[in-house]
């Protein structure tokens, strides 16, 4: 392995008036309170993961469940995973922990630095999923907005999703998404369109393939298909001008195409990338983590291709690599230990990070950074941390370009998104003859 070095349904209409109890916790389902209107009428504005932030959506556990095996998930998960045979509500102990360290990491966002934090409604998860095409006995959780909502400017796109258990998953931001709409005239909402998640979608063979998983993913070969566009919006990166997404388990090319068609119509460039060691590849902002407007923070196990490398060094960035306390990760989540990874950039010198990943502290300390110590370790059971668990709505600051060699490559006309199939390697950033 090549390692870098150095370098469902909601319970009732008017369910915002309804308290489910959970053990001892009184929990409320509804959107959080409208907080006091911004000095400028435009609230949602974000073109980067590093940027000031001003206003967050912040997941919540309420009601949140395990998905049933199904075919782009039973891929994901290793053999004899514990998640493999287990479906229906979550523990009322991990979602009361859950919460516990949500309503801390609000605090610290909220009374350090002054963010305005929004939550979702509550929604039972615990409803079947019915479809023309899928049924699955129910749904996933609202504590991962960043896979469901992409934020670019001042536009708010909700992914298409790939997981039959999440294909409504959208539905507990809509109150949220309305509100913007109805506050903010320059607000864009878009709604990418949904895939059928039937059968045809799916590889039915992949597990059973005779190519070995390292060379199936070498090749781009993943469990979804290219019949329809499917992408979550976890796996893209924001850097301003241009946009990284990564081809996985629940992106496919056809999903980059359509990103790129629609980002191009804003002046955005897009990218198509994969991590070729990760071998059950699920979101990017574990491997490919931008911390400011000139520092990449990169997986060690899962590195980028080398045209890619070449493609960050090309045009000035400042790579490090990541580290990890390699913290037991719980029998029923399908993360890795390289949740250690999964940061948040409150702005260009603040990092939200895990309080027991100690060696990322001292990474983030060596590299200029100030770390933001939260305990957020039970919230890798419903599939995250912190880059996961949140979604932009509002930081400070402007679009710009941060790759001024691609800036020069679009000026001369010459090639300047890339998305290669497989091994191969934009002409600009080739690394072999």
């Amino acid at each position: 392995m090549q390692q870098l070095k150095g370098l469902g349904t909601s319970t009732s209409k008017s369910s915002r008036h309804l308290a489910v109890k959970v053990q001892n916790v009184v929990l409320q389902p509804r959107a959080s309170t409208v907080p006091p209107s911004t000095s400028s009428s435009s609230i949602v504005n974000s073109w980067t993961e590093w940027q000031p932030l001003k206003e967050i959506i912040v997941g919540r556990c309420e009601m949140s469940c395990m998905m049933k095996t199904e075919p782009a998930f039973k891929a994901k998960l290793k053999e004899g995973h514990a998640l493999s045979s287990s479906f229906g509500r979550r523990a009322a102990e991990a979602i009361e922990d859950g919460e516990r360290e949500l309503a801390e990491f609000i605090n610290v966002l909220e009374g350090k630095f002054g963010v305005v934090c929004r939550r979702p409604e509550v929604i039972d998860w615990n409803m079947p999923i019915k479809t023309p095409d899928f049924e699955v006995p129910n749904g996933n959780t609202s504590s991962m907005p960043r896979d469901v909502l992409l934020t670019v400017g001042n536009e708010i796109v909700e992914a298409t999703m790939s997981l039959r258990g999440r294909f409504f998953e959208y539905r507990c931001y809509r109150s949220l998404l309305n509100e913007y709409f109805e506050r903010d005239p320059d607000f864009k909402w878009t709604s990418a369109p949904k895939p059928s998640m039937n059968d045809s979608m799916y590889r039915s063979d992949y597990l059973t393939s005779s190519m070995d998983r390292t060379e199936l993913v070498s090749k781009r070969i993943y469990c979804t298909n290219e019949t329809e566009p499917i992408w979550d919006a976890a796996d893209i990166m924001r850097f301003g001008k241009d946009m990284f997404v990564l081809n996985s388990f629940t992106t496919n090319r056809k999903g980059y195409e359509w990103l790129k068609r629609h980002f191009n119509q804003r002046g955005l460039r897009v990218h198509f990338v994969d991590f070729p060691d990760d071998l059950a590849p699920m979101h990017i902002d574990t491997n490919f983590v931008p911390l400011n407007g000139n520092t990449i923070m990169l997986n060690p196990k899962r590195p980028p291709r080398p045209w890619l490398m070449r493609l960050l060094q090309e045009n000035g960035w400042k790579t490090i690599v990541g580290t990890s306390n390699g913290l037991p990760v719980h029998p029923l989540s399908h993360c890795s230990e390289w949740l250690s990874c999964n940061v948040l950039s409150i702005d260009e010198k603040h990092v939200a990070v895990e309080a027991q990943e100690t060696k990322m502290h001292e990474l983030l300390s060596k590299n200029g950074f100030e770390p933001v110590l939260v305990p957020l370790r039970s919230i890798a059971q419903f599939g995250g941390a912190f880059h996961c668990c949140t979604a932009d709505v509002r930081r400070e600051g402007d679009l710009k370009s941060y790759f001024p060699h691609i800036d020069e490559l679009e000026a001369a006309g010459k090639e300047y998104q890339f998305a290669p199939y497989g091994a191969e390697e934009p002409e600009a950033y080739k690394t072999t003859k």
